[in-house]
Parts: structure tokens; C-alpha cells; sequence
């Protein structure tokens, strides 16, 4: 008994005097609402935590998703534009990522191929980035997308030459090729541990 009301006053004490009240609960709740599929009530909590001026890119990034899942595609890609100057790796990672997955949804090959590469700059040892610049890649080399391509631009200043980019894919390929393989080469078998 005496340890449970420990814990609880240490909570207590913890939430309310190391400022984890706000915009941090508001953001908590917001991920809540977000993973439960309640998009509105977590743009409520998000826009809320957004008030208070505190970690307003992280905020911005997250709220970019929200609306991102409620199809609002230029209302997201206006919150990551704002998050997109934040001093964290991951968090510029996760702005190019999302951005990239965005654009390829729509159709613009080229530009998701540019920010997933922008992405996989930040975080080389990414493979779902791995897939989705080759995916990107695909869709621009098969012409899917021929009309936002500008054909009177130099090689370079559309982001290298064709063989440059499907140089850079082999070899990328070539070496996270046994990583991607060696899945499947975990056992299935249940062990204790699993239960």
C-alpha cells in the first residue's frame, strides 16, 4: 500500500512539476487519438499543444500526418514545409519520408524520388527508404510521369543522369541484398520467449 501511494505521489509530483502538463499531454493525447484512427480528436489535441509555442516543428510534423490521413494532401505538406527546418536528423528524415510517400501517391515520381533520396541521405541504413527510392525510380524511368519531366533540363540539374542513378541503385542493392534475404532465413519455430 505504502509503495503504491509512492509511486502515485512521484507521479503526481512528476507530471506537474517538470512541465510534462503541457503541450506534452495535449501531444500524448494527440498520438493516442492518431493510433486509435480518431483523426479529428487528434488534430484538436495537436493544434492545442501547437498553441503553447513549444516544439512547434515536432507538432507541425505530427499534425502533417493527421492530415495526411485525412486526405488532406496540401494541409500536410504545409506542416512538414514548417517542420522541415528542425535541428533533428529524424525528425528531417521523417518530414522527406512522409513527403516522398505523399508525392508518390499522386503521382509525381520525380519529386517522391527526390525527397526519398533527401531521406535516405539523412538515414542511410533505412530499407523501407531503400524500396521506395527504387520504387520512385521505376515509376520515373518507365515514363509514368512524362509530362512533369522537363526534357530540355540538363542531367545535373534534375539530380544526375539516368546511368548515375541506376549506378547508385546497384550498388545500394548489392549490398543490402543479404540483409533483405536473410529474413527468411529465421526459423518460424515458436520458442518460449514468444509466449
Amino acid at each position: 500500500m505504502e509503495r503504491a501511494l509512492l509511486i502515485t505521489t512521484l507521479a503526481a509530483l512528476a507530471l506537474s512539476s517538470c512541465g510534462l502538463s503541457e503541450p506534452h499531454l495535449s501531444v500524448l493525447r494527440g498520438n493516442h487519438a492518431f493510433g486509435q484512427g480518431r483523426f479529428q480528436v487528434a488534430t484538436v489535441h495537436y493544434l492545442a499543444a501547437l498553441e503553447r509555442g513549444q516544439f512547434e516543428p515536432w507538432i507541425s510534423f505530427n499534425l502533417g500526418n493527421v492530415y495526411h490521413a485525412l486526405g488532406e494532401n496540401e494541409s500536410a505538406l504545409g506542416m512538414w514545409q514548417s517542420a522541415r527546418e528542425a535541428e533533428s536528423d529524424s525528425l528531417r528524415f521523417g518530414v522527406h519520408f512522409n513527403t516522398g510517400v505523399l508525392l508518390f501517391e499522386a503521382g509525381r515520381y520525380r519529386d517522391a524520388y527526390q525527397e526519398f533520396v533527401s531521406a535516405l541521405r539523412l538515414n542511410p541504413s533505412n530499407v523501407s527508404t531503400k524500396v521506395n527510392v527504387e520504387l520512385a525510380f521505376a515509376r520515373v524511368q518507365a515514363g509514368e510521369n512524362v509530362a512533369s519531366l522537363r526534357r530540355d533540363e540538363a542531367p545535373e540539374a534534375r539530380g544526375g543522369s539516368p546511368d548515375e542513378a541506376q549506378r547508385i541503385l546497384q550498388f545500394i542493392r548489392q549490398r543490402e541484398e543479404p540483409r533483405w534475404f536473410a529474413v527468411e532465413d529465421i526459423s518460424d519455430q515458436e520458442t518460449v520467449r514468444d509466449w
